[in-house]
């Protein structure tokens, strides 16, 4: 096959898990000796209704324009998340992303119902959807009532997180670097790497920790879009107003050096959030080999079934008082296996010879 591949992605404004999608499929494309190009357009913030209506207007005009000289003029594949697009609906050359369905669900809902009923009417008949996970294919399939195939190709990390990770494994944290002044080494440090959005349900963390018998430091990182959920993980408070008496440290950006140190010298990773569309800061502490404590969805259970699933907030501080702090043994053993980690000797399911025989299929089929 020696078509090329466009990817679009329509909204970006920096590192972000969609995006990194977008950099991970490129890598794979040029794996498997196919010219891919990667085109960003920024996401603008405006106050007004009017401005941001007709702004989405020319976005959604600039990317159907794109979308007809690629995919129809030059015959070439073409990958986004652009949602909704008319071409995609004919074109057997356009796949359209969908990471997860959580704007779907009425508690986090992103859209009004005019605007719901049409991403429907397009979920339903676009000519390709391409997925992340068998889970996220079956949700679509179910509430879309969609009977064209859709395929998923598993996401995996990227290969800055894989250079940092080698890199910190060979290196020591200095005493004097500021992830250091964070940690604390006596206590269990645990760690849950998501956008402070409801949908993460940062809530239930700081309920569960409010009633736990230990104490612990906690590392939240995430970008802060609800300003409620900041100031109670600031103030150590739950929504009722029960004190936490773990330490907090809250990050609303880190470098991948600094994620990498955190994870590092994490005892666990938590992930309250009740959807998922797969969950790369999972999988990334996974490889780590952190202890998992994650929500009992089926996305988690798909992709990470060794780890610890609670339901309730309950069920989560009891696992939260089983942790204990790692010692230097732990983190030795947890250096060299960092040191070793590549590309090709991931999990299989997400090694990137295994991602890029199964994207060129994907391809070769369409």
């Amino acid at each position: 096959m020696n078509k090329k591949v466009i990817l679009l992605y329509p909204y970006f404004n920096g590192t972000s898990g969609a995006f990194n999608r977008y950099l991970l499929l490129k890598d794979l494309i040029k794996k498997i000796n196919i010219p891919v190009k990667l085109i960003l357009i920024k996401e603008k913030k405006h106050n007004s209704i009017f401005l941001k209506t007709f702004f989405r207007l020319i976005k959604f005009l600039k990317v159907e324009l794109l979308i007809f000289y690629y995919s129809i003029l030059k015959n070439y594949f073409f990958i986004t998340d652009f949602n909704p697009s008319i071409l995609a609906l004919f074109s057997s050359r356009i796949f359209i992303q969908i990471h997860d369905l959580s704007w779907e669900k009425k508690e986090f809902a992103r859209h009004n119902s005019f605007s719901y009923f049409i991403f429907l009417y397009f979920i339903r008949n676009y000519s390709n959807i391409l997925t992340v996970s068998k889970t996220s294919k079956l949700a679509i399939e179910k509430f879309s009532g969609r009977k064209k195939e859709v395929s998923y190709l598993y996401n995996s990390v990227n290969r800055d997180f894989i250079r940092k990770s080698n890199k910190i494994a060979n290196n020591e944290l200095k005493k004097n670097d500021f992830i250091y002044k964070a940690l604390n080494l006596d206590l269990p440090n645990i760690i849950y790497i998501a956008t402070l959005t409801p949908r993460k349900c940062h809530l239930d963390l700081l309920e569960a920790l409010s009633t736990t018998e230990n104490l612990f430091n906690v590392n939240l990182v995430g970008y802060p879009t609800n300003k409620k959920i900041r100031k109670l993980i600031e103030a150590n408070k739950t929504i009722n107003g029960n004190r936490i008496r773990s330490n907090i440290n809250y990050f609303p950006k880190l470098s991948q050096k600094d994620l990498c140190n955190l994870l590092l010298y994490s005892s666990a990773y938590i992930s309250t959030s009740k959807n998922e569309g797969f969950g790369i800061p999972v999988l990334e502490a996974d490889l780590y080999e952190i202890p998992l404590i994650v929500r009992d969805i089926d996305i988690n259970r798909e992709l990470f079934p060794n780890s610890k699933f609670f339901k309730s907030n309950n069920e989560l501080s009891k696992f939260l008082d089983k942790i204990k702090p790692l010692n230097s043994i732990e983190i030795k053993k947890r250096k060299e296996s960092l040191s070793k980690i590549n590309e090709e000797n991931l999990m299989p399911i997400f090694n990137y010879s295994t991602l890029s025989n199964k994207l060129q299929n994907l391809f070769e089929s369409h």
